[in-house]
């Protein structure tokens, strides 16, 4: 089988680009394809790839500048026609799923979340807008007839797979199709379980606005317990100035000093809501609890009273009240890391590999 995976880009090292970066690894005779490629901004290890980009993605050299030239890379994409290959995977939540293969080579795509700015328009803010934040009336104006292009083109695709059941409903609601729910993976061999007590509390995300890091931050400061901040981003300035001495912000780090800082946690403060993410079982894997918003992907990879808990609310107050009552002794590390052994790569192998077949 002549097999090329499409990932809409990797100009930021996110959950998304993690999941393109385990398929890579999946299929390793597979072509790469994607829309621009920035290696300083994303995962070190598809240096070790032979990453396709498209004509003009020499030009770009941050997310935002790649987001305001989105017609441009949805044009482009839309001429590679695969003609080569069998079959093509497309990594997407905006652009990959749109390419249009030519007759007879089937297209399996992997949705990370419907276009969240076509059917979450409210989830966004200036920051993290493709287009100026004085554009967003016009952007509002445009979702009848974009919305009605995503559904067209998604219909055509010849089977969907999801990261998780939230988003396997979303795509019934949406496009009024079925898909596989593939999760996420992790690596077990890669984390090591945790011993004793940990010594913070660890916040592991990009510093956009609609990750909301400030609520584990000012929860934080008020009780006066030790906060590491893990990722960079837009945020990060109004974040230092509204921390206190016991927020410790250490930017992007390596995998490694990533587990290290897993396994020496108290747990994990994960304040988003999110469609699927990594990090919480990340560090389920480490043995680590989490302490998670409750909405979302956490709802499937979080067990409360077992492998973490959840606030009810996405406010400071809410996680206040969680952080008082939390007893890190009730949590059992080697449980955790049983927990989160559904996780494990192989298993995101065998599931991705018989969608992939089929």
């Amino acid at each position: 089988m002549r097999l090329a995976i499409v990932h809409d880009a990797l100009t930021v090292s996110g959950g998304a680009e993690r999941v393109a970066l385990f398929m890579a690894q999946a299929f390793p005779d597979a072509a790469f394809f994607t829309s621009v490629y920035l290696p300083e901004k994303t995962f070190p290890e598809f240096k070790q790839i032979e990453v396709r980009t498209l004509p003009l993605s020499g030009g770009v050299h941050s997310d935002r500048q790649f987001k305001l030239m989105y017609p441009l890379w949805l044009s482009e994409i839309r001429q590679l026609k695969f003609s080569e290959f069998d079959v093509v995977l497309s990594s997407s939540t905006y652009l990959a799923k749109y390419i249009r293969p030519a007759k007879g080579v089937m297209h399996r795509s992997y949705l990370h979340a419907p276009f969240r700015l076509l059917w979450k328009p409210e989830s966004y803010s200036a920051d993290s807008l493709p287009t100026p934040n004085s554009m967003r009336g016009l952007v509002e104006l445009a979702l009848p007839p974009l919305r009605r292009f995503d559904i067209r083109e998604t219909r055509q695709i010849d089977s969907l797979a999801a990261n998780c059941q939230n988003i396997a409903d979303e795509i019934k609601t949406i496009y009024g199709r079925e898909s596989t729910v593939i999760h996420p993976p992790v690596r077990l061999k890669d984390f090591e379980l945790a011993a004793g007590k940990g010594g913070y509390f660890l916040s592991v995300s990009r510093l956009i606005s609609h990750k909301h890091v400030e609520i584990a931050v000012e929860a934080c400061n008020r009780l006066g317990v030790e906060l590491v901040v893990v990722g960079e981003g837009p945020e990060l300035k109004r974040l230092q100035e509204m921390a206190g001495k016991t927020i410790h912000f250490v930017g992007r780090v390596s995998e490694e000093k990533l587990r290290d800082l897993y396994k020496g946690c108290r747990a994990l403060i994960f304040p988003s809501h999110e469609d699927f993410g990594l990090t919480p079982i990340e560090a389920q894997a480490c043995g680590r609890p989490v302490i998670a918003f409750g909405k979302g992907e956490v709802l499937e990879t979080v067990q409360p009273g077992v492998t973490g808990c959840y606030f009810a609310a996405q406010t400071v107050e809410s996680l206040l009240a969680v952080l008082e009552a939390f007893d890190e002794t009730a949590f059992v590390p080697s449980k955790i890391r049983a927990w989160a052994a559904q996780f494990d790569v192989i298993n995101f192998n065998n599931k991705l590999r018989e969608f992939v077949q089929k």
